[in-house]
């Protein structure tokens, strides 16, 4: 009997079951003491005599549209990496599966009965979808993603710090005015970095005008395709900028070498996350270190099952500039 067959005897989703099988709440006592009875019943979640429960953790990678998610396939491949090798040491074996769908209607369905915890991907995560992780009954970490103003276990990287760095590197070079190549997609990532990068801005004095804003769609053909309709209706660029990320900013170099605008000689420019990419293509860039971000996921998630006082947990991992050629003292 499995638990999607007692979930239906019962009238009730499996998600249901899985809060009556980890005694959380969520589901009437009635209801509850019907399910327990089945349950007993079918003998189900009960272990065969001298078997050890396995350990089972779920990876839970939610595409809200995918844009950001899927055009960025390397950072997170690397996350999922280091997620699994941390497993494999700490003898959990980890689930794989994929969101694209309406996420409240993705964890009313799921079977999470033979689960002990849930990683979720949440860099496309909005704000107005915090709450429906609550319904995931079980403890869960969620990567990417800062999750301000909800109580919960996060680890990502710390933008502000990050951003911060990347506009002193400038600053040391001698730039005095500075653009933006902000996502035209809201993530909370994105939002992060714009707030600190403006902070930073005016902490140092330095000019950002609004022409030196240049909001581009955060793939690499998107970018591209929006900062040379920029350049085609006659934008003028500031001597230095920095981009939202990496694809960003690949996008964008792009755009300028097709326009006869060389990097570094013309214009100086600053990614984020330094993905493979970076490298093979000169970008100074902000490096995410995703292997300690992965391992560090699984060693909370170790602790959370094993320990009831980390409920609110908020866990932001440093990084460091990677100056390459994209960069260049400023020259009048």
């Amino acid at each position: 009997m499995t638990l999607r067959e007692i979930a239906a005897i019962a009238h009730v989703s499996p998600a249901s079951v899985s809060l009556v099988l980890n005694n959380k709440p969520g589901v009437s006592d009635a209801k509850r003491q019907e399910i327990q009875a089945l349950l007993q019943k079918y003998q189900y979640g009960v272990p065969k005599a001298g078997v050890a429960a396995a350990r089972q953790l779920l990876f839970l990678k939610y595409m809200r549209n995918g844009l950001v998610v899927e055009k960025n396939t390397g950072f997170v491949a690397s996350i999922l990496d280091a997620i699994e090798a941390e497993c494999r040491s700490l003898q959990y074996t980890l689930r794989i599966e994929v969101c694209r769908e309406n996420l409240a209607d993705y964890i009313q369905q799921a079977d999470f009965s033979q689960l002990d915890g849930v990683f979720v991907l949440g860099t496309e995560l909005g704000a107005d979808e915090y709450p429906v992780l609550e319904r995931i009954p079980l403890p869960y970490v969620v990567l990417d993603n800062r999750m301000p103003d909800h109580p919960c276990v996060s680890i990502t990287m710390n933008n502000h710090e990050m951003v911060h760095i990347a506009i002193r590197h400038a600053f040391s070079l001698g730039y005095r005015r500075i653009g933006y190549l902000k996502s035209s997609m809201h993530i909370q990532n994105f939002d992060d970095r714009s707030e600190a990068f403006f902070e930073e801005v005016r902490s140092l004095s330095m000019e950002c005008g609004n022409n030196d804003v240049f909001e581009l769609d955060p793939s690499p053909m998107g970018a591209y395709t929006d900062m040379s309709n920029f350049l085609k209706n006659g934008r003028t660029l500031p001597p230095c900028v920095f981009a939202d990320n990496d694809t960003i900013a690949l996008g964008a170099m792009r755009a300028f070498s097709e326009s006869g605008i060389r990097v570094p000689e013309n214009i100086s420019i600053i990614g984020f996350d330094d993905i493979s990419f970076s490298a093979m293509n000169g970008l100074s860039t902000m490096h995410v270190s995703t292997d300690r971000l992965g391992r560090m996921a699984v060693r909370i998630m170790d602790y959370v099952l094993h320990s009831e006082d980390l409920r609110d947990c908020k866990l932001l991992m440093g990084g460091r500039l990677v100056p390459r050629q994209s960069t260049v003292p400023y020259v009048s």
